[in-house]
């Protein structure tokens, strides 16, 4: 009848309180007790010692084939989190990401070695020597913190990982096709 409780149905309290216990559980566990599970690899599990498989496998600090995460906060950094974002979105920069991930920085380190690449870490955001060592940009500048052209020319010069420097091209790129686009169809 009518006036009969559904004893089926959750109460919107009850529910409340066990997404808030799983919640909880879900962000303790990889963002504080066990924080391995930020990136899980199978890739650099099965073969521990090897540099490339490190550099394939790792998802914190190489190419991520293989790897998966338990962790919110890696798969929101992506691109903020993919619950707002259409749909369509999200496939673009994922297409991005692959092109430039798994297609682009691969060609250029293994494939052309371009600017000497395996001499520096897969990704990082550090300067270099063309030896691969730390670049110590203090003392390439004065007190005035201009360029002391002796001291570079001592130093050499400035290298990058090859995922920085796509990333620095693919930027600029993208503010001149945006600025592009804009001309061209609003103009």
């Amino acid at each position: 009848a009518l006036h009969e409780k559904d004893d089926n149905r959750m109460s919107r309290g009850k529910f409340f309180i066990i997404a808030l216990v799983c919640s909880f559980t879900y962000y303790t566990f990889p963002g504080y007790l066990f924080s391995t599970l930020t990136s899980v690899s199978w890739v650099c599990w099965a073969f521990p010692k090897s540099v490339i498989a490190q550099q394939l496998g790792s998802g914190m600090n190489g190419l991520g084939l293989g790897a998966f995460t338990l962790d919110w906060s890696a798969v929101a950094a992506f691109m903020f989190s993919p619950l707002v974002s259409p749909f369509f979105a999200i496939v673009n920069i994922f297409i991005g990401f692959v092109i430039v991930v798994y297609i682009s920085i691969p060609l250029s380190y293994w494939g052309f070695n371009l600017y000497e690449a395996k001499n520096f870490p897969l990704f990082s955001s550090d300067l270099f020597t063309k030896y691969g060592q730390n670049y110590n940009y203090t003392a390439i500048i004065n007190d005035k913190f201009e360029l002391d052209e002796a001291a570079y020319n001592v130093q050499g010069r400035v290298h990058m990982s090859m995922f920085f420097a796509l990333t620095y091209g693919f930027g600029f790129a993208t503010i001149a096709s945006t600025i592009t686009h804009v001309a061209l169809f609003y103009g």
